[in-house]
This record gives C-alpha cells, sequence and structure tokens, in this order.
C-alpha cells in the first residue's frame, strides 16, 4: 500500500485520537536508519540519523507546528516581547524534569542555550543566533526561578522561527550532567523517550521517559501532547540500502527511515507492508565553493548548472517521487512559480556560451559525496557524469559521511552533494544558505545583493513576501552560487504492525503517538 501527498500544506503526521487517548504500552518499535549518533548536543551533528533520535529526547521552549506556526513547548507560552522587539521574556513550565531526574529551571536554560552558543562548543546552529544573519543574541540570563530573558543586538522577527528550527534541534534544553564537568556520551533531555543504551555502529536504544510532562494540546508537527507508546525504542545502524530492505522484508526490523527509492516498488507489491511519500519544504543541491577554485567564477557555475538534465536525475535517483527543479524555493512552498523550476533547464548550447563568457580551460572540478546515503551518492555520479559528458574536467571524490560533513562546515571542497533538512518556513532554507563566508565558513550565496534581499524576506511578513521571492530567484540565477537538482521528498517504509504513524512535511519521523501490533 502506497500513500501519497502531494503539498506540504497537508497534514500528514495526525496520530488518531485512539491512540492518543491510551496510555498502554504495545511492544518494541525497531528502526532501520542509515546513520549513527553522531553527538550528545542537540543538533552538534545536523545528520538526520542524530537529529531523527534526538528529537524524540530532546524539547526546546518553542516548537514548529506543522503549518510552520511556532508554537510553546517548554515554555508556558510563547514569549513576552519588548516595544522595541529586542527583549523576549519566556515563562518556563513547572513540574518539568530531565531524564536523570534533575528539575527544569530558567538556570537550565541559560545554561544549556550559554553551553550551546559558546564558540568552543562548535555547534553548527550558532552562525543562526551569532549575528552572521539577522538574529544576534546579545544576553541570555534567568529573570526568575522560572523566567528566562533574550536580548537581541537589534530588533530580528525570525528570532523565535530561529529558535524552533528542527535541523537546530529545536535549541533543546539540556540537562546539566551533558555539558558541565566535561560533555557525557548520552544525550539527556525533557522528551517521552529517553537514551537506554548506545552501541556505536550498531544500535542506539530509546525507552519511554516514566515522568514525563506531556503538553495538553493536540499534537501538531513537532508541538502539543507527546506520548511514549512502546517498550523500546530500537535504532539499528544499517548503512547499506540493500541489508536495510532485507531487514524490512525478514521482520528483523518493523521500519526503515528515508528508504532508497529503488526499492519501493518491491516493497508496495509485498503484502503487508506500506511506502510512504510526501513532498516535503526542502531542496536537493550540491553546493560550490564560490570563494575560491574555478567556482568562484559565476558564469561557469551557470555552465556547470546548465549541464545537468534534472529530470533524468529525478527519474534515476528518486523513481520520479520527486519535482525535477533548480528553484531555491521548494515546489511545495506556496511562494513557489512552475518557471522557477526552469531557470537553468538543460541546454548544451547555454553551457558552450558560458564556458566561453568565463574562460574556461579544462580546469579540474572536484565533485565530493559519500556512500553512507544512497540519493547523495547517487546525485555525486550522476552529475559527475554530465559533467564530463559536456567537456569538464571533472573528477569525482568519495568518502564516508563522517569525514564529509566537516568539510561541508568548513568550506573544504569544490562542489558537494548537499540535501537540506526541511525547514516549514522556506525563508529559513535560504537564511541558512546565505551570508558572509568569512564569518561562517559553511554559508554558500555571499554576494551583497543576495544578503540584502535574503535580510529584507526575513523582515518582511509572510503574507507580503511574494515579491520579495521573486527577486531572490531572479537574483540567484544571477549568481548561480548552487546546483539544485529538485525539490525534495520524504519516503519512508514499514510493516503494517507500525500504527498512529505517517510520514509527514518535517521528514524526520516521528515515533510519539506510535504503537506496534502484537
Amino acid at each position: 500500500m502506497t500513500h501519497y501527498l502531494a503539498k506540504a500544506g497537508v497534514l500528514a503526521g495526525a496520530v488518531s485520537v485512539s491512540l492518543m487517548g491510551t496510555t498502554a504500552l504495545a511492544a518494541d518499535l525497531t528502526v532501520g536508519i542509515a546513520g549513527d549518533l553522531r553527538s550528545a548536543i542537540p543538533a552538534g551533528s545536523t545528520a538526520d540519523a542524530s537529529l531523527t533520535m534526538q528529537q524524540h529526547a530532546y524539547e526546546g521552549l518553542v516548537t514548529w507546528k506543522e503549518n510552520g506556526d511556532v508554537a510553546p513547548m517548554l515554555a508556558v507560552d510563547l514569549p513576552e516581547v519588548s516595544e522595541d522587539g529586542t527583549a523576549y521574556v519566556f515563562q518556563i513550565r513547572g513540574g518539568v524534569t530531565f531524564h536523570d531526574g534533575t528539575p527544569l529551571s530558567a538556570d537550565s536554560v541559560v545554561g544549556s542555550w550559554t553551553h550551546l552558543l559558546d564558540e568552543a562548543t562548535g555547534w553548527p546552529c550558532r552562525q543562526y543566533f551569532n549575528g552572521s544573519g539577522s538574529v544576534e543574541v546579545a544576553s541570555i540570563e534567568a529573570t526568575g526561578d522560572m523566567e528566562v530573558s533574550f536580548t537581541l543586538a537589534q530588533p530580528a522577527p525570525a528570532f523565535l522561527a530561529q529558535m524552533a528550527r528542527a535541523d537546530c534541534g529545536e535549541g533543546g534544553i539540556m540537562a546539566p550532567a551533558v555539558y558541565a564537568d566535561g560533555e557525557t556520551s548520552k544525550p539527556i533531555g525533557t522528551g517521552p523517550f529517553m537514551f537506554d543504551e548506545i552501541v556505536p555502529g550498531q544500535r542506539t536504544v530509546l525507552v519511554p521517559f516514566p515522568d514525563y510532562a506531556a503538553r495538553d494540546e493536540p499534537m501538531d508537527g513537532y508541538a502539543g501532547k507527546k506520548e511514549a507508546l512502546v517498550d523500546k525504542l530500537t535504532f539499528m545502524v544499517i548503512p547499506d540500502p540493500a541489508a536495510n530492505f532485507s531487514a524490512l522484508m525478514a521482520g528483523e526490523t518493523d521500519f526503515w527511515a528515508a528508504i532508497n527509492l529503488s526499492y519501493a516498488e518491491q516493497i508496495e507489491a509485498k503484502e503487508g507492508f506500506t511506502v510512504d511519500t510526501i513532498a516535503i519544504p526542502s531542496i536537493n543541491t550540491m553546493a560550490f565553493q564560490t570563494a575560491s577554485g574555478p567556482l568562484a567564477n559565476a558564469a561557469l557555475r551557470r555552465a556547470v548548472s546548465y549541464a545537468i538534465d534534472r529530470g533524468g536525475m529525478v527519474q534515476a535517483i528518486s523513481q520520479g517521487y520527486a519535482q525535477p527543479s533548480s528553484s531555491i524555493i521548494p515546489a511545495s512552498s506556496d511562494f513557489f512559480k512552475p518557471e522557477f523550476a526552469d531557470v537553468f533547464a538543460y541546454d548544451p548550447a547555454e553551457v558552450e556560451e558560458m564556458k566561453k563568457e568565463a574562460g574556461y580551460d579544462g580546469e579540474e572540478i572536484v565533485v565530493t559525496t559519500n556512500k553512507n546515503y544512497a540519493s547523495m551518492y547517487e546525485t555525486g555520479v550522476m552529475v559527475h557524469a554530465f559533467l564530463q559528458a559536456a567537456g569538464f574536467n571533472a573528477k569525482i571524490e568519495v568518502m564516508d559521511f563522517a569525514t564529509q560533513l566537516p568539510k561541508y562546515y568548513s568550506g573544504d571542497y569544490q562542489m558537494m552533494t548537499w540535501n537540506y533538512a526541511p525547514t516549514l518556513d522556506p525563508a529559513l532554507i535560504l537564511d541558512r544558505v546565505t551570508g558572509s563566508k568569512e564569518a561562517t565558513a559553511s554559508k554558500i550565496w555571499d554576494t551583497d545583493k543576495g544578503r540584502e534581499l535574503v535580510g529584507k524576506l526575513l523582515a518582511t511578513p509572510v503574507a507580503d513576501r511574494q515579491p520579495v521571492y521573486d527577486e531572490i530567484q531572479a537574483q540567484f540565477a544571477e549568481d548561480a552560487p548552487m546546483l539544485i537538482w529538485s525539490s525534495a521528498q520524504a519516503t519512508d517504509a514499514y510493516s503494517d504492525k507500525v500504527e498512529g504513524f505517517s510520514t509527514w512535511v518535517g521528514r524526520k519521523p516521528r515515533f510519539w503517538g506510535v504503537t506496534v501490533a502484537e
């Protein structure tokens, strides 16, 4: 059986009322996942596997609803904001404890955020709060036992949306034991599940947190009521897609997260299994190093972008599930226009014209990818082949994802496969990739006009953003800071014994409110 929802605005993650109304635990849930837990702190690694596991244990002051609205989680409600827009005062929920029994307090919120924003911690999401973009946190202080004040250097309307980012672990609040006197290897948060066993390269086991303090609102995105309804949640590390497929078919796992789409048809044909897919607010890309090397030349970047047959890539890599597109705006967004998809449509004549403009003389272009994530590997292989066919001196470089990750953040590459985690507000994808490379080496779009337009977008009310998106798309076509080959989708597969689950626009599977039939 296949579930397919084509538009990101469709509510895909609803949990049935009957499930949410019960507290009975049911069996164990075993999930096949491609990667390992790589950090104890929230989003210390932005790899999907780490984030998927951590989102069951960590919670932030605020989070995202399914429609992209910000909602409170560990805060009682959304904060009080000063008239000048620089002070945000949060009231912290009482009766909440960490998995180690430590009570949640204003001091623990301040300690957690102070650790995350300390440059020495190396938190990848620090860039969203240190002034590299529109938000600069000037100070954080406990102004009461259960009250915390964040002061910004200047007004920043995007502050709460940045705090809620799922790709930043929602700024999850850590127990002091995680960062005081040396970090532990185990995440310790306030969420519905807690980490029980970590065996690197093999498995990570989570169990229900018996003292979890759930919110009363219905589940909505990452917000609302969360219930751990299984006795044990085991993530089995299975990097090889064929092995993941075999494990699911043999009943060794109940769930395969982010499946290799070449197996979708076989799974659909097997009685007792579901393939669940949805378009998500994200993009599949090759990041360009625009500060040095041959791709510092914008005309050469445009030449490379015109050399790619995106339709062919979508058919080969995503079996037609994704949408071919060269737009910086995800196709699932209401701000996307169909003509945006073909800004860099495959055009051999334009490739040659841009080569001439760039003065290309056979300089080597290195395409970096990894084998841990099949779609990223296949992207690298196909882009390399298209470049060679178009007369570029292209070389492919394949490494482990654990090696590729720091290269992305340090900017040590020429072209690199990179798929961005969905942000329910598409403006935050733009914010993630735009900014000063000198301040943050992982930034990609570093032109004055690009930074100006993205700053304008973040300061514009959502209802008035279409003209700004149009300007951004036009400037993106001029600067060509990255190669985009499709808008993204999320596809999971699971045994029909798994009840209460739906793949959703946030991509990373949520296992609260989910049971497994005996």
